[in-house]
């Protein structure tokens, strides 16, 4: 499928686990540079690990945005 996200920066709050991790894979295959917002570093970090191994383009984020 083509979102025509190619090299868009998509933000995904919650982007760790979850449905918002794979809203960060669908993204990533896309073509498109997700920026993971997690609070928890541990997820957060395994999920841009996961990128790195599959050559995404990826930025990561540890917050808690309240």
């Amino acid at each position: 499928m083509d979102l025509q996200l190619k090299d868009k920066v998509i933000i995904v709050t919650g982007g760790a686990k979850g449905i918002g991790a794979s809203i960060v894979r669908a993204c990533g295959q896309e073509g498109a540079i997700p920026v993971i917002d997690g609070r928890g570093a541990e997820a957060a970090e395994h999920r841009q690990s996961e990128l790195h191994r599959a050559r995404v383009s990826r930025h990561l984020i540890v917050a808690d945005l309240a």
